[in-house]
């Protein structure tokens, strides 16, 4: 077996450690810890060289937090000196280890990730029978459940360095989880220490190294073929189900003597192929996929709800108009709303509802879900309708119309030929064509865009300026303006 040794050097090595100060500062250069950091930023590299040097670094504290996704989860976020140093490692010990990682193993990996896992399941889904039986399985608190001894000894089988092996025992020994009913003990060591932090960037490796002595007896003890696992998450499809009973007792056994883990029965599934393979957001069946039903139905809800606080007006008054309009987004500068209750601390501007959209659509796309795709595309579509309205200058192109006509150079009068009556009337078009599709949604939204309903939106209060909208129709958003406005003089 391959050993590494007389690298410590290099992670220390102040190149190395501004390769890794540029990495960590990545989507939060303005956050003060990191602005702090900044001001003295040559100072600050050579005093955190010259800790690890002496062997004094010590981490410092962690900021814990909760998110709810579909369950609670506490995240434990270091300091931005130590993400650092968390960096500095992972340059260094992802590209050792990564190639001993088996081809199936996909959490957390340069050019793999949840969408090539899932497509990786469906191969075996599609060379297996529908009557075939998978049974997947998941890991009772795995980041909470890790043992600390454990994982040391696994590294250092492989990395034999002293002084790499000591940071790595810093890391791993600056957090402890209190005793949960997942842990299983350590026999062999009195003090039973438990638990990596999910926030570390150092976690995401070590999670596989640990996991990987699992991988192992899975294809070379149990001889499994059709294995795919994600962090803790894996599925294995056989053709008998009494086989995958008999595999579940043995990775059971192998875990809980082994690795101290649990896998609990109550949260396996052995069922046959027909029923679908539900795997890190998809369903796989034989001949299509889907996406997960509860994901779908959370991004809608999330969505709607950031479409009724963007219709709210609640638009930071310093974004630029043009920005909106274009979709171009600040999302280190103004963080996304998702719940109501979030209101006073940020805003939604359009371009995190264009993001949102088309980042959803992109994950829609690697599943059979023309269908949801299309209901979402209804709801996205309404938000421009209605949003074509409200930045279209005044309808009756009145002396309302002022602003917005002086700034694109074209004075109000009493015919109806002004940008805004342009841009209603792609829209209008539009919608006409989706009634005419079936997308009862944008009927209902848009049934006209003339009499009460624009008297209606013009009440409402909109931006001081707008950019070329036909350019954004065309560009941004894939509609067929460039018909409707041909013969527009």
């Amino acid at each position: 077996m391959q050993t590494f040794n007389n690298f410590y050097e290099d992670i220390i090595a102040l190149p190395n450690l501004y390769r890794a100060y540029e990495l960590a500062r990545r989507g939060k250069r303005r956050k003060t810890e990191v602005l702090n950091f900044e001001n003295n930023l040559h100072s600050n590299l050579l005093n955190l060289h010259f800790a690890l040097l002496d062997r004094t670094y010590s981490p410092s504290g962690y900021k814990t937090f909760y998110v709810t996704d579909s369950k609670r989860r506490k995240i434990t976020a270091p300091a931005f000196s130590d993400q650092i140093v968390h960096h500095a490692i992972f340059n260094f010990m992802e590209q050792m280890y990564d190639k001993y990682f088996i081809y199936d193993s996909y959490a957390c990996r340069k050019n793999k990730g949840t969408h090539r896992g899932f497509k990786r399941l469906m191969s075996f889904v599609r060379k297996s029978r529908s009557e075939d039986y998978f049974m997947k399985c998941d890991i009772s608190k795995y980041f909470y459940s890790i043992d600390q001894h454990k994982l040391k000894e696994i590294i250092s089988r492989k990395i034999k360095d002293e002084n790499v092996l000591w940071l790595v025992g810093k890391i791993i020994d600056s957090h402890n989880e209190m005793k949960i009913s997942a842990h299983v003990e350590n026999s062999y060591y009195f003090e039973q220490k438990k638990g990596i932090p999910i926030g570390n960037l150092t976690s995401q490796l070590f999670s596989n190294i640990y996991l990987n002595d699992l991988d192992y007896f899975v294809k070379n003890s149990l001889r499994i073929k059709y294995y795919v696992r994600y962090v803790d998450d894996f599925v294995i499809i056989e053709k008998d189900a009494k086989l995958l009973q008999d595999y579940f007792r043995r990775i059971k056994l192998f875990l809980s003597e082994n690795l101290f883990l649990k896998l609990e029965k109550e949260k396996t599934q052995i069922n046959k192929i027909s029923f679908g393979v539900d795997f890190i957001g998809f369903v796989a069946f034989k001949y299509y996929s889907r996406v997960r039903s509860k994901g779908y139905r959370k991004f809608v809800s999330e969505f709607r709800a950031n479409i009724s606080l963007y219709h709210k007006g609640l638009v930071n008054p310093r974004e630029n108009p043009q920005s909106l309009d274009c979709g171009r987004l600040l999302p280190r500068i103004f963080p996304v709303i998702t719940k109501p209750r979030q209101t006073p601390k940020g805003f939604v501007i359009f371009g995190h509802l264009y993001e949102s959209f088309i980042s959803y659509r992109a994950h829609l796309m690697h599943s059979n879900s023309s269908v949801l795709f299309r209901r979402i595309l209804v709801i996205y579509h309404s938000v421009q309708i209605k949003k074509a309205v409200i930045r279209g200058g005044s309808w009756n192109n009145g002396a309302a119309a002022g602003p917005f006509a002086a700034n694109l150079n074209n004075a109000p009068t009493d015919t109806n030929t002004n940008i805004g009556f342009r841009c209603c009337s792609a829209h209008e078009m539009h919608a006409s064509t989706s009634r005419s599709s079936g997308n009862s949604h944008v009927h209902n939204f848009a049934p006209s865009l003339d009499g009460e309903n624009f008297a209606k939106f013009s009440t409402m209060k909109t931006g001081a300026g707008t950019s070329d909208f036909r350019g954004f129709c065309d560009e941004k958003l894939n509609w067929p303006t460039k018909n409707y406005l041909k013969n527009e003089n």
